[in-house]
């Protein structure tokens, strides 16, 4: 018990003193150019491209963090981080969706692969 109040302490402080360094550095001052806009994974990625394996990672992670740093537990947590990247990538509930539905009708392998293809493409 003492050890995950300490890791929640921990990055609690941790996202503490990231948010304090990302307001230092966003002050510039007035005779320098503006600085170019920051990407996000969200923003660098079409709502129809598949996102790359790095992007879902990064993006997985801060919904961990937001979710830790709200006090979710168990499920609640999980279930906060799933609609953290559904909302971040709907290309990626929807691939989840035609998966399902595939498997449903008893496809597999290439059949499967196939069909969440179309399928996706389709919706």
């Amino acid at each position: 018990m003492t050890s995950k109040f300490l890791c929640a302490t921990a990055a609690a402080l941790l996202s503490l003193c990231s948010t304090t360094v990302v307001f230092a550095q966003t002050t510039t001052p007035a005779t320098t150019a503006a600085p170019a806009p920051v990407t996000t994974p969200s923003t660098s990625t079409s709502a129809t491209a598949m996102p790359s394996k790095d992007e879902i990672k990064t993006a997985r992670q801060a919904c961990r963090q937001d979710a830790v740093g709200q006090g979710l537990k168990g499920q609640a947590r999980k279930d906060s981080v799933k609609s953290c990247l559904q909302q971040k990538y709907p290309i990626l509930a929807k691939r989840k969706t035609c998966h399902d539905e595939g498997t449903t009708k008893g496809l597999e392998k290439k059949a499967l692969r196939d069909f969440v293809k179309q399928c996706v493409a389709a919706g």
